[in-house]
């Protein structure tokens, strides 16, 4: 509809040479293949481990952040008695 009105305008072979013109392969031409889906395949694999891998980082750093907050909080009780035993005296 839109090109019939485009068609009887002035610019008709303006128009006309827009129609022949070929933009990008044909569609039997555009699918994507094996290799495509090789590498679609690939990236989320890759994207599976690299998250596995993140959570047991971010697994044991929470562990060891746990612990070194357990010792200091050991190391502060043991400060604090040591100062009440001496200021008793």
């Amino acid at each position: 509809m839109g090109i019939d009105i485009l068609a009887s305008a002035p610019l008709a072979p303006t128009v006309l040479l827009a129609q022949t013109q070929e933009f990008g392969p044909e569609r039997d031409q555009a699918m994507a293949g094996p290799l495509g889906l090789f590498v679609t395949v690939f990236l989320v694999v890759v994207t599976i481990f690299l998250i596995r891998g993140m959570n047991k980082h971010v697994r044991r750093l929470n562990e060891r952040v746990e612990r070194e907050a357990a010792e200091a909080r050991a190391a502060a009780a043991a400060a604090d008695g040591g100062q009440d035993d001496a200021s008793r005296a």
